[in-house]
């Protein structure tokens, strides 16, 4: 029944999104499509709109929402509907945003900078970085695949974490706090070091 309630994606197009269905996530719309119904928004942002979402997506928004349509998106969200939020290097201010404004009651923030790899491996350009030891939370690598197997759970830990390696490409830094936790950093060989890239935050 909840499924039948919560069955589609919205990919939000409402803010000259740099990347949406058709261009950046043609293969992931086609993994979703075989469990979900995949929309795209181009009108503002109102509670209907949003009535039977389960995943809000904007990636890379190039205009600030209105104060009514931050409202909308935290009552969507107060309401157990759930939202990924994507933002490139130079946060709001290269890409003339205010989705900070909503995310900061949640104790995210995109800072205005960008990651760097300090030594050339396997990608050609600085900002393509490669994160071998990025990962905050061994769940992360457990979902991906990554335990080592065959050791003492406690003596994995450290194994588990560095096994999964990541390329975060021509993307910013993240300012977290409580309630929101960090599970992917930079690691120590990107600059600025372990700081956070990606974070979760779980409502009550």
């Amino acid at each position: 029944m909840e499924k039948e309630q919560q069955s589609f994606i919205i990919f939000n197009a409402s803010k000259r999104e740099l990347f949406g269905i058709n261009n950046g996530y043609k293969y992931m719309q086609k993994r979703l499509r075989a469990q979900w119904k995949i929309q795209s928004i181009k009108e503002e942002l109102s509670v209907e709109k949003l009535k039977g979402v389960k995943l809000w997506i904007t990636a890379g928004p190039r205009e600030k929402f209105t104060a009514s349509e931050l409202e909308v998106l935290k009552h969507y969200l107060d309401g157990g509907g759930n939202m990924l939020v994507m933002l490139g290097e130079g946060g709001e201010m290269k890409y003339d945003t205010n989705i900070n404004f909503l995310l900061e009651e949640f104790g995210i923030m995109v800072n205005s900078d960008a990651v760097v790899r300090n030594v050339y491996y396997k990608y050609f350009h600085p900002k393509e970085a490669l994160v071998s030891n990025g990962v905050l939370n061994r769940e992360i690598s457990r979902a991906a695949g990554k335990v080592v197997t065959g050791v003492i759970e406690d003596e994995a830990i450290g194994n588990n974490t560095q096994a999964l390696t990541f390329v975060y490409p021509f993307g910013a830094t993240l300012s977290v706090m409580k309630p929101a936790v960090a599970v992917l950093s930079t690691g120590s060989v990107c600059f600025p070091l372990n700081r956070p890239v990606l974070a979760f935050y779980h409502g009550k």
